[in-house]
């Protein structure tokens, strides 16, 4: 898959580049809402944001460094003619599982109690904002590469042969 022959490692670089494919949708105004990062908008200064553009952002920053966490290990798979060796994958994949886990965690906060957010008058306590279809969407793709992230490197240190 993807020039990778391990399938197990090519669903997982698929998982990590699906959330920003996702997120694409949420900015094309489809009716699945807006996403995680659905706040950022273009038609609003800085100071109008609302105050979820600040997680937003950090979640913008998790779905583009995890995509391009996969990106490496797609090209480790492209510069090892589709065998890519468990150890060079290994620190990748702990580094998107790491990636995935706190971008989950921060979009899980955001969305049932709130969490502060930076204003030119200090920390703010914001509530709650609302989940979306394309949100939910995109937290069971964050927690299925997890679990298979934890899969694979189980997988992999069992069986440490490439």
């Amino acid at each position: 898959m993807f020039g990778i022959r391990d399938r197990e490692l090519g669903v997982l670089v698929a998982l990590m580049f699906a959330p920003f494919g996702l997120q694409l949708l949420g900015w094309a105004g489809t009716p699945l809402g807006g996403g995680p990062c659905g706040a950022i908008s273009p038609n609003q200064w800085l100071l109008e944001q609302p105050q979820a553009f600040f997680y937003a952002q950090i979640m913008l920053w998790g779905i583009a460094l995890l995509m391009a966490t996969g990106f490496f290990i797609l090209m480790l798979g492209f510069m090892h003619n589709g065998m890519v060796p468990k150890a060079q994958a290994r620190p990748f994949v702990w580094t998107g599982q790491a990636i995935g886990g706190l971008t989950a965690a921060i979009y899980v906060l955001t969305r049932t109690t709130g969490l502060p957010t930076p204003s030119p008058l200090g920390w703010l306590l914001s509530g709650a904002e609302p989940m979306d279809a394309l949100g939910a969407i995109i937290l069971l793709v964050l927690v299925a590469h997890g679990v298979w992230a934890l899969r694979w490197q189980k997988r992999a240190y069992a069986h440490p042969v490439p």
